[in-house]
């Protein structure tokens, strides 16, 4: 597949209401695909700082344990007190969700987020 190397997700254990794990299988991004419109959007919640959002997050990468589990089941499992350690379980979930890319597959990526941040910039002035 173009130099990417094949992954398969690793979860990454969470306390909630209970010792769960998160993984974010090709179910749970079609989940968040569904929820966002595209890939993209998900991956730019963090900017958003939406509890919504984070909620949605967070129960797509638990649904692979429990298909019944809903937005709301998990909204009640959390509290702003412990927001900020569960997001960066959620994107460690995440990065262990990505395939490695190699260093030709960086360097390009590099490229195109600088090339994206100029284009922005350009049209903020």
């Amino acid at each position: 597949m173009s130099g990417i190397k094949d992954v398969k997700a690793t979860a990454v254990k969470i306390t909630l209401d209970k010792e769960r794990s998160l993984l974010y299988d090709l179910n749970a991004w079609g989940e968040l695909e569904e929820q966002f419109g595209s890939i993209e959007e998900v991956l730019k919640i963090h900017e958003t700082k939406s509890v919504k959002s984070f909620t949605t997050l967070l129960w797509a990468g638990l649904i692979h344990e429990d298909d019944t589990l809903t937005q709301k089941d998990v909204g009640k499992m959390l509290t702003f007190r412990t927001l900020t350690e569960n997001m960066q379980l959620i994107t460690e979930a995440i990065e262990n969700s990505m395939p490695e890319l190699t260093e030709e597959q960086k360097k390009e990526a590099d490229k195109f987020l600088e090339q994206q941040e100029q284009q922005q910039t350009e049209g903020n002035i």
